[in-house]
């Protein structure tokens, strides 16, 4: 057995294996065997891995940690954010992101694979952080504008030719920076006036999608040159502003379809639910959607990059949720669509139900709070056999 040649096994025999794993570690020891089972899973990883099995919960270090997290990768690192596999959540995962520097830096998002930071006394040094491995894409430093940026994206995984990172800061324009490039520099792009905050961004079937801070949807496009447009479409009222920049609008693909997540407040000064609208293409209107069958959706305040899966089942969860990770909750919380009741699930997989979400672990206005949980995919997951690596 110690000589049968592994890499040379059937991909068909290897897919059906890696289906089955159990768990993200099983899922790396697979890639650590040989190059070309790493290769398949990395081929395979979008169709495989994305479609099929939940985020991982990145939680930031606490002040008394009651077990010792397991290393994945190095062994050496200093990092205290764990990662947890939603499946065993007792089982928490080294993340080598230094506690040092990443709690102190503002953290706008999250998106294929790394934290977007802000660095430095100004917070003008953009940084991309690895969230399993803690390796750093250091970009060119910001303009020295008196500006506070409150939000980014990755349009692609940083890997690929057409990556651009986008910063918001205002309602009337956006910085970007084509990562791409040999020498990447910074390009100030306009917004129309009367479009607003950009709450999130979405690329859907191959078109870049935006959201508001007041429910507005646009679509953006870069080439051959920057575009913004405001797409008319009817269904949606104008979102409270308790906290738009914890709970604003958020753009979720889900069963092929694009879906539309709105906090609600009814008769109380702080949350109490959650609606989910579909847009009806044909009519280009938002629909409300009872259910989403046999799915659910991740939703967190720090990442800002939601997410849906499917069969929740198979790793403990329930259907027609949505579990919204926020600063002060342990683990998350969850939603339900179907009976409209708020879930509080702790790392340890206790579990307390309310029909209100508790305000005290609501934040306050101003600038998003960091570390906060974030729902995340190690950007393994992101690349592809025709990226050119950094």
């Amino acid at each position: 057995m110690a000589d049968r040649p592994w890499s040379d096994l059937p991909e068909l025999a290897l897919l059906a294996v890696l289906r089955r794993l159990p768990s993200l570690l099983d899922l790396f020891a697979f890639a650590a065997v040989c190059r070309s089972w790493r290769s398949l899973l990395r081929s395979s990883a979008l169709l495989l891995y994305l479609s099929s099995r939940p985020p991982l919960l990145l939680r930031p270090p606490r002040p008394h940690r009651r077990r010792q997290a397991r290393h994945l990768l190095a062994a050496d690192g200093s990092g205290g954010f764990s990662l947890h596999a939603l499946d065993d959540l007792r089982t928490p995962y080294r993340s080598l992101i230094p506690v040092s520097s990443a709690t102190a830096d503002l953290c706008l998002a999250y998106s294929h694979g790394y934290l977007i930071l802000l660095r430095g006394r100004s917070r003008r040094d953009p940084v991309l952080a690895d969230v399993l491995t803690g390796a750093e894409i250091l970009l060119p430093a910001l303009p020295p504008d008196r500006v506070s940026y409150y939000y980014g994206t990755l349009t692609a995984p940083p890997a690929s030719p057409d990556c651009c990172l986008l910063l918001f800061y205002s309602k009337y324009s956006l910085m970007c920076c084509r990562i791409g490039e040999p020498h990447p520099e910074w390009a100030l792009l306009p917004l129309k006036k009367g479009q607003s905050y950009i709450a999130r961004v979405l690329r859907f079937k191959d078109r870049i999608f935006a959201i508001s801070d007041l429910a507005k949807l646009l679509t953006l496009e870069f080439v051959p040159e920057f575009k913004v447009e405001r797409l008319d479409v009817g269904g949606l009222r104008t979102p409270p502003a308790y906290d738009q920049w914890h709970f604003g609008p958020q753009l979720v693909e889900c069963g092929g379809e694009l879906l539309a997540v709105l906090f609600v407040q009814e008769g109380h000064p702080w949350i109490t639910g959650i609606h989910v609208f579909r847009l009806d293409f044909g009519r280009m209107e938002w629909v409300q959607v009872e259910s989403l069958g046999d799915h659910c959706l991740f939703i967190d305040c720090g990442g800002k990059c939601p997410v849906s899966g499917v069969d929740p089942s198979c790793w403990g969860g329930r259907s027609n949720c949505v579990c919204v990770a926020a600063p002060g909750v342990d683990a998350w919380l969850e939603y339900s669509l179907d009976d409209k009741t708020w879930t509080q699930v702790s790392a340890s997989g206790d579990t307390i139900s309310s029909r209100l979400l508790p305000q005290r672990l609501l934040s306050r206005l101003g600038e998003p709070r960091w570390p906060s949980p974030v729902w995340v995919y190690p950007s393994l997951f992101f690349w592809r056999d025709d990226m050119v690596t950094l």
